[in-house]
């Protein structure tokens, strides 16, 4: 069940030691000269991230994604609070595949401490395993005795001690979620029934459809807002969003209809 997948480290840097249109959080995007900056509520959303995948294919052994184009994601803010809480959030996951970028300045309306410090994007390859509550170990648990303790934990920890000592935080692209709760493909499931933030009673009830429903789902991102190379924390805290798809959309390479969750300690 050991996944292959995108890692990703991060590393503080400026916009002026950034070519135009390398993979970065924050700073300004290098966007298409006749791109229509998101918007909700008349409120220009802020600009988290570009990756270019172009520079990430060789680390794709999947060979499910582009090879080239661009992934950019734009979060709107809770205007009541201030801040990132992924309830409702909008936001915009963007897939372009016009190379023909310029780096563009922020909409009037943002102000300044609603933009990001810049940091640089490195790709490197990565491996992960599924989430401790996810569905596909279900049949191990009741096969196998304390499996946890004894299959699962010692194999999470060598892949991060022995391979990811300097991997950055939970950032990844593809692979298995590695999810700060339960497995994130039961919170893509339950938006797509409505069931997101529902009664507990309800999501018991309806944990069958859930469960079936999780299974046609798949990891495509993840951004870590607790990265001390960004100050996405200045509005996300020690949250990570999670970003997915159907696995028949991955297939046909179909971005448009992306769920989004976001899970904090």
């Amino acid at each position: 069940m050991i996944r292959p997948t995108v890692g990703i480290r991060t590393k503080s840097s400026d916009d002026k030691n950034v070519k135009v249109g390398n993979s970065k959080i924050g700073g300004k995007p290098d966007l298409p000269k006749d791109f229509e900056w998101p918007k909700s509520d008349d409120k220009s959303m802020l600009f988290c991230a570009q990756y270019n995948l172009s520079e990430l294919a060789k680390f794709d052994k999947e060979n499910v994604l582009p090879k080239k184009g661009f992934f950019y994601i734009f979060l709107g803010l809770d205007q009541e609070w201030n801040e990132f809480n992924g309830v409702n959030q909008p936001f915009k996951f963007i897939f372009s595949e016009t190379e023909n970028i310029i780096r563009t300045e922020f909409p009037n309306d943002l102000e300044e401490n609603q933009t990001f410090k810049t940091a640089e994007i490195e790709y490197f390859q990565f491996y992960t395993i599924p989430d401790d509550e996810n569905y596909k170990l279900f049949e191990f648990e009741k096969k196998y005795e304390d499996f946890y303790f004894y299959f699962y934990q010692p194999t999470d920890e060598y892949l991060i001690e022995e391979l990811y000592e300097d991997s950055n935080k939970m950032h990844q692209i593809l692979g298995h979620d590695r999810s700060i709760q339960s497995s994130v493909v039961y919170e893509f499931a339950s938006k797509e029934l409505g069931l997101y933030l529902a009664e507990s009673s309800e999501h018991k009830k309806r944990w069958n459809d859930i469960l079936e429903l999780s299974k046609t789902y798949e990891l495509l991102l993840q951004l870590d807002c607790d990265d001390s190379n960004t100050d996405l924390s200045k509005y996300g805290g020690s949250g990570t969003y999670y970003f997915g798809l159907s696995k028949t959309d991955l297939e046909k390479k179909n971005f448009d209809d992306i769920k989004m969750s976001f899970q904090m300690t």
